[in-house]
């Protein structure tokens, strides 16, 4: 495990998408946004628009790994060829 800015992060080999997907448990906003090099506030802003899935639970915001991990393939630009595998 590594620690980014404090947060508890598995190290695997793989992409970021894969990473994320093999995450041991739901994902919080400050972690999803240090994953992807943001500021949570852009995460919870993205929440509120509707433009990530998410759930809330007792006011918190709760990203499902595998979903989250779908949700950042369909953005990606650079790699498209690693849609199709």
């Amino acid at each position: 495990m590594v620690k980014n800015q404090g947060i508890s992060a598995p190290i695997e080999i793989g992409d970021l998408a894969t990473r994320i997907e093999h995450w041991p448990h739901a994902l919080t906003a400050p972690e999803l946004a240090d994953l992807l090099g943001l500021g949570k506030t852009a995460i919870y802003d993205l929440a509120k628009r509707g433009g990530i899935p998410h759930y809330r639970v007792a006011g918190s915001i709760r990203l499902d790994p595998a979903t989250t991990a779908k949700w950042l393939r369909k953005r990606e630009v650079a790699f498209p060829e690693r849609l199709a595998a």
